[in-house]
């Protein structure tokens, strides 16, 4: 049928910041026109004085909320054997994982409301053509949540036109761990 969507199955995990940096890479190559500026350092806000106009926009992050997602602690997904480079010895290991959901605020500042909206409209509709690279990139989820006022955020209102939006978005963090490096290192013998 037309309207069956195939399945998307990702080829990796990502964390949050493996998400971020989908993000700015996307913000940078799709809304270059409008110079757009991305920031990927959580909770960073751009310095701008207040008495001269802005170039371009800016859009920045806050992270909000990042939580355990039904899994408290990590859990066993899969058992390794990594071959040495010689493939005459290996070492056993596990790969740990767990997932979270969380809550990403995205802040954009602009010399004006035209430009904000624009801006704004441009990025929801980013997140949304994109979320199948997102998810084919380990992402398992992102949803809009919200569009608000955020105040703490007033001192760019002075000047500056101000826009904030929330995103639910799910991610997954691996760790990797091999039995044999940790005995060694329990043991006293250093060699990893």
């Amino acid at each position: 049928k037309a309207t069956d969507v195939p399945h998307i199955t990702a080829n990796q995990s990502a964390s949050l910041d493996d998400f971020m940096e989908m993000v700015s890479m996307l913000v940078t190559k799709t809304m270059k026109k409008m110079r757009v500026e991305f920031s990927p350092d959580e909770g960073s806000r751009p310095t701008v004085d207040i008495a001269k106009r802005i170039e371009h926009p800016y859009i920045f992050y806050e992270l909000i909320t990042r939580e355990p997602k039904g899994e408290r602690k990590p859990r066993v997904r899969e058992n390794v054997t990594e071959l040495a480079h010689d493939e005459k010895s290996q070492r056993d290991g596990r790969i740990w994982g767990q997932k979270f959901k969380c809550i990403v605020q995205f802040n954009i500042l602009a010399c004006d409301y035209k430009t904000a909206n624009k801006v704004m409209n441009d990025f929801e509709s980013l997140i949304f053509n994109y979320t199948a690279y997102f998810k084919k990139n380990g992402v398992a989820e992102i949803l809009f949540e919200r569009h608000f006022t955020d105040k703490n955020l007033d001192i760019f209102r002075q000047s500056l036109s101000v826009r904030s939006m929330q995103y639910y978005v799910e991610v997954e963090k691996l760790f990797v761990e091999f039995v044999s490096a940790i005995r060694d290192i329990t043991s006293g013998n250093r060699q990893i």
